[in-house]
């Protein structure tokens, strides 16, 4: 889980933004696909499934959408 403190350039998963906003990740998923949240990148793809890209979000991006939308992470 990353945390404010740590570095802007990292990159969070699907995982660690549910984890950080205490959302299931089929939210997240939603959101996505509704063009909603923060910026994400697709890098590569799932090594189980190579036809499921790999979904990332750039900490950086994730603080510029809370500050933007007034939105404060419960982790």
């Amino acid at each position: 889980m990353m945390h404010d403190t740590d570095d802007i350039n990292a990159y969070l998963s699907t995982e660690d933004l549910a984890d950080r906003y205490g959302l299931a990740r089929g939210t997240i998923n939603k959101w996505r696909q509704r063009g909603q949240g923060p910026a994400f990148y697709k890098r590569g793809s799932i090594a189980t499934n190579p036809r499921t890209p790999l979904i990332r979000y750039k900490l950086a991006d994730v603080l510029a959408w809370e500050q933007s939308n007034n939105i404060t992470p419960i982790n």
